[in-house]
């Protein structure tokens, strides 16, 4: 049997994980924000996000192992070239110094979010975001999903026993009531946001909206539902918030907004979270920490 040839053999692994980096980013770079992946059980080339990110990172690794090996077979190669134009020309000084400047660009613009590169990431985020095309697209909290159907009722102060001969009626087969939404979706060839759907008439009516709230009460109903994307316009109209007043209670800690800033915009430029604006205009006399 034919030696193998390492040298081939690494170069060829190396093109495969960077393949395969390359698709994965890409996928990665368009998906939705992990809580609405999940929640519509999204696949693309039938695998999930969660899949895609570990083909991600295992093939970054895999990268990483192969491009030192090929340094390492083609070690004098590089080494005499290196030396050979340090020696006859000064291309690879400048060559060094550009290379360099531009990745020091790179890093600075990822930490400082600088143009032009900053736009790369406003587009991930505009992408993302697109995905939830209504609020049903929005899990009603964080990791909805993973939570048991009995769990799940009971945050959302569901009936269990009339949620569950609501599923049954419509067909969903569910073995036991500590089931996670996601492994009933699967069995059944649908989504945790379509068996919420359909349990979603159980559920208590809310009576107007909460008229008192406390920092608990506005992480509960709002955490994890992201909000850091809506304006603050937005936000208001969705809760019947009288915006000029919003402004003027975030006027009072210093905060200047105007109505189409992002909680999230509105939050960098404070150096607080997001969840902390909406509780200086929901709690009375909240002082931010």
């Amino acid at each position: 049997m034919k030696k193998i040839n390492w040298r081939a053999f690494i170069s060829q692994l190396t093109t495969w994980s960077f393949i395969a980096i390359t698709i994965s980013g890409v996928i990665l770079y368009i998906v939705p924000h992990t809580r609405i992946a999940n929640w519509i059980d999204l696949r693309l080339l039938w695998l999930t996000k969660a899949q895609w990110q570990s083909i991600h990172i295992l093939t970054c690794f895999l990268f990483l192992i192969a491009a030192s090996f090929h340094i390492y077979y083609n070690w004098n190669a590089l080494k005499n070239y290196l030396l050979k134009k340090v020696s006859i020309t000064k291309t690879f000084k400048k060559e060094f110094i550009l290379s360099f400047l531009i990745f020091l660009f790179v890093i600075i613009s990822s930490i400082y979010n600088i143009p032009p590169l900053k736009y790369i990431i406003d587009l991930n985020e505009y992408i993302k975001n697109s995905w939830g095309k209504s609020a049903e697209y929005e899990p009603p909290f964080p990791y909805a999903d993973q939570m048991s159907l009995r769990d799940f009722t009971k945050k959302m102060k569901m009936d269990l026993n009339i949620a569950m001969d609501e599923l049954k009626s419509k067909g969903v087969v569910v073995e036991k009531e500590t089931e996670t939404l996601r492994e009933i979706a699967r069995r059944n060839n649908t989504t945790p946001m379509q068996i919420y759907a359909l349990i979603k008439k159980t559920e208590p009516k809310e009576e107007g909206i909460i008229k008192s709230y406390n920092p608990e009460k506005v992480e509960e109903k709002f955490e994890g539902r992201g909000i850091g994307r809506k304006t603050l316009l937005q936000i208001c109209n969705e809760n019947n918030i009288d915006i000029s007043l919003a402004k003027k209670k975030l006027a009072e800690h210093g905060i200047t907004v105007k109505e189409n800033d992002t909680l999230k915009e509105i939050a960098d430029q404070n150096n607080i979270a997001p969840i902390e604006i909406l509780k200086i205009i929901l709690v009375e006399n909240y002082n931010v920490r």
